[in-house]
């Protein structure tokens, strides 16, 4: 984590734009690829593709900088935090935040003891012992992305964003259409409502958000509400 420049930090600090794509190839010329293609941020993912953590492990070897590697976690389990840092991960995305305490467990997973909650063990993230101090000093800049997703989510997402240790959100269109009984697309007015619900809070709260976009129509109407974590598809697509 350290060692990644903190290029996707920056430029949500900025308020600027960062553009990534989803990976799920379990191959690490496929990460080394897209990262010289001059994607701001990748998201290894774990949750609907079949990834495991040595696979991960060689996937974020083959990651080249600026690009930010982010994890996409399976699910809200201490042990998913660890291997995906411990690699060697910049931050982790967390499938499923319905609510505010769900948020503050990815914080506190994330982050090592008194904020938090891991274990300490680094490994890669560390690079093998031999960075050992300059991990310490930079371990806390890990990345936590929540991901709102549901019904439940978008009337939490208050509680949600205001977690101390919540970095960004990110809207997943999919499951949260499927949640409200609607389309994922902007143009559906029950979608548009529930997104420009998640997006007011988080500017209330000062903390960016994403979504994934799967046309330029999407990426446009993103820029417009103000949304700055862009994936712009898949490995696959």
């Amino acid at each position: 984590m350290a060692f990644h420049p903190d290029n996707l930090r920056k430029l949500l600090a900025e308020g600027k734009p960062a553009f990534g794509l989803f990976l799920t190839i379990g191959n690490p010329e496929v990460a080394e690829i897209v990262s010289l293609l001059g994607f701001d941020w990748i998201v290894i993912d774990m949750e609907h593709a079949p990834l495991t953590p040595p696979i991960v492990e060689a996937m974020l070897i083959g990651v080249r900088p600026p690009t930010t590697p982010i994890v996409r976690v399976p699910a809200l389990r201490e042990e998913y935090f660890k291997a995906a840092l411990d690699a060697g991960a910049a931050g982790v995305m967390v499938p499923h935040v319905d609510t505010g305490e769900e948020a503050e467990l990815a914080a506190k997973l994330a982050r090592y003891p008194p904020r938090g909650l891991r274990g300490v063990g680094p490994r890669r993230s560390a690079l093998y012992g031999l960075a050992r101090e300059e991990y310490r000093r930079r371990a806390d800049e890990v990345i936590v992305v929540v991901q709102v997703e549901t019904r439940e989510a978008v009337e939490n997402v208050e509680d949600i964003v205001s977690v101390d240790g919540v970095d960004a959100y990110f809207v997943g269109p999919s499951d949260l259409s499927a949640s409200l009984g609607c389309s994922a697309s902007f143009e559906d007015p029950v979608f548009m409502k529930a997104v420009e619900t998640v997006v007011e809070a988080g500017k209330r709260h000062g903390v960016p958000g994403g979504i994934y976009c799967g046309d330029a129509a999407a990426v446009r109407t993103a820029l417009e509400l103000g949304l700055q974590l862009l994936a712009l598809g898949s490995d696959y697509r």
